[in-house]
Formats: structure tokens, sequence, C-alpha cells
């Protein structure tokens, strides 16, 4: 479980126990009282203080999406607050879908449809010579048809390219012929690195490990001149305050720092920033 987002929530929501299988001594008399098989597959077990389970036993739970979200159905039945850096965590990944729209800026774009509930991440891109902005987004939580107007709403729907045919129906009820097919045969170009999350690249937040998901909001919370501490963790918040506090004395000491795309290499980043802040603290 190498994701620092869920490293971070164990040890701060919860206390964690570690049990070896196979041993003899307290860890065998502990899996008998718990009556797990002393050759079991790792298992994560959720208690409360009288050491009664808060949700049912489940084995075969080994992915992040899936520890996170047996850990959010713990902390509800326990009735105590998931954080929303972790609630958010997975972004709803199971079964998110593709808008694009079309606008004047997408620098603006992203700011805005970012802020949308049910928008987990932002592109900024050009297709057919347009700004676009790719959107991925949870169909249970915003549909097709308000993503729609949302974009109209905030003049991000110049043009709108559509990725299946119920989205062409609803876009062209909406828009009329501005609502094309998004062509099979050519995807959009991506625009470049200092073009994406335009808002939150021009604050030390860039700096940050940060989910796509947290990005998405600090952007759009950036934009709309509203709070994005609550989407962050206490750890991640201290690394801002650091980051902060160097800055002020030299702009440029994190100028190769930039978090990563690809969330399977936030930990190595966590871990290099941390390196590099202690070198600099020094």
């Amino acid at each position: 479980m190498s994701h620092p987002l869920v490293v971070e929530a164990i040890e701060n929501e919860f206390i964690p126990v570690l049990i070896y299988n196979n041993r003899k001594g307290r860890d065998a008399q502990l899996l008998a009282r718990f009556k797990e098989p002393s050759w079991n597959n790792p298992v994560v077990r959720y208690f409360d203080s009288k050491t009664n389970d808060i949700i049912p036993r489940k084995d075969g739970v080994w992915s992040t999406a899936g520890t996170v979200e047996r850990m959010k159905l713990a902390l509800k039945a326990a009735k105590r607050p998931v954080p929303k850096y972790l609630a958010n965590l997975t972004g709803g990944t199971a079964d998110q879908e593709t808008a694009t729209f079309a606008m004047h800026c997408y620098w603006e774009g992203e700011g805005l449809l970012g802020s949308i509930d049910g928008v987990n991440g932002t592109r900024s891109a050009w297709r057919d010579g347009l700004e676009v902005v790719s959107l991925r987004y949870d169909p249970a939580i915003v549909d097709y048809a308000d993503l729609v107007t949302a974009a109209q709403s905030m003049e991000c729907a110049s043009k709108i390219f559509t990725h299946s045919k119920d989205q062409l129906k609803i876009a062209k009820s909406k828009v009329g012929t501005r609502a094309v097919a998004a062509s099979s045969n050519q995807s959009a170009r991506v625009a470049k690195a200092s073009d994406q999350k335009y808002y939150l690249r021009h604050t030390p937040m860039i700096h940050l490990p940060l989910t796509e998901f947290q990005a998405t909001k600090i952007n759009g919370a950036l934009k709309n001149k509203r709070p994005y501490k609550n989407l962050l963790s206490a750890g991640q918040i201290e690394l801002a305050e650091r980051i902060i506090s160097i800055k002020q004395s030299d702009k440029a000491a994190f100028q190769k720092f930039t978090y990563p795309t690809d969330e399977a290499k936030l930990a190595d980043y966590w871990r290099e920033l941390e390196s590099h802040l202690e070198k600099l603290e020094k």
C-alpha cells in the first residue's frame, strides 16, 4: 500500500496494528482470538475500542481503491467524518466518462468546469483548431445533460465534441449544430504543460504531491477565489507551509518540482520533495 495519502489516512484516522501470520507466541494467540487462520492471506479488519468489527470482515481486498472504500465505510460506521482528501481519493474511477467542450480560453475553462461537482479531472487541449477542455466525470454525480447546461452557463460550450451517440443527441438538443461527434481518427492534441491547471500553476501549490482530483479542484477554487485547504491532508498542508516559507527568500527553490500527473509516481515524488526540503532547511 504505497499511496502516500492512504498511508497518511491509516496513521491519522486509525490506530494501525500489525499481526503476523504463521508465528508462534503473541501473534498466534491474537490470530486465534480473532478466528484468523495462521496461513491467511493479508487481511485488514476494522475494530472499535472493544475489538468488535466495525464493518464485516472481508478477504482479498488488496488494491488501493478497495482499501480506500473499506476505510470510508469503517469511518462512516463509526460515525466519524471522512476527510475530504480521502473521500475523493479514488475519484470515482470505476465508471468515469469523458466530455469535451470548446471555449475562448482553456485556462478559464479548466478553472470553471473543474469546479463542477462530479468532475474529477481536466485537461487543456486543442481540437479542430479550437481550445478545448476534456473532462473526466462521474455520471453518478453529474449526468451529461446537466454538465452541458453548466458548461453553457459558464460560456464554456462554444462547441461541444461528443464521445457517444447518447452524448451527441443530448448536446444537439441544447446547442444544435454546435454539437459534433469527436472524430475517432483524430484525438485532441494536449496543450503544453505550462498551459495545464493555469491558476494552480501560478501558486506554490503546484509543487505539492497532489492527486488529479485535488489538482483539478484546487485549480477551480483558485479561479473562483474559494478556499481549498479542506481538499488537502494535514501532511500536504505542512508541506505547503514549508514550501511557502522557503520560496519567500528563494523563488527558484522548487523550479523542477511539479506534481506528477501519473498518480503511480506520487509516493516517489513525495519522498523526493521531502528530501529536497530537508536539504534547503539545513
